[in-house]
């Protein structure tokens, strides 16, 4: 029983290490994706406003237009008022 403790304790003492150098070998794959996302956002925000930009003189202005300016009195009689 002892030496398996042993063996135990002495292997745990010789992976802890090697886990470790591992573990600091390697870079977060989270962190790249997080650093690839942010540089999209921002390109993709970049574009926005270069077209925003671009078009912002482009589209005519919209006609001013009354649709009930057939259904308002105008000064004259209303056939549907009743006194």
């Amino acid at each position: 029983m002892k030496r398996i403790t042993f063996g135990l304790v002495l292997l745990a003492f010789l992976a802890g290490p090697a886990v470790r150098v591992h573990a600091e070998d390697t870079e977060n794959p989270y962190v790249k994706t997080r650093a690839t996302q942010k540089k999209e956002s921002e390109a993709a925000e970049r574009e926005y406003k270069r077209t925003l930009e671009a078009t912002r003189g482009a589209l005519p202005a919209p006609a001013k237009n009354d649709p009930w300016a057939n259904m308002r009195d105008n000064g004259g009689t209303n056939a549907s008022k009743s006194k």
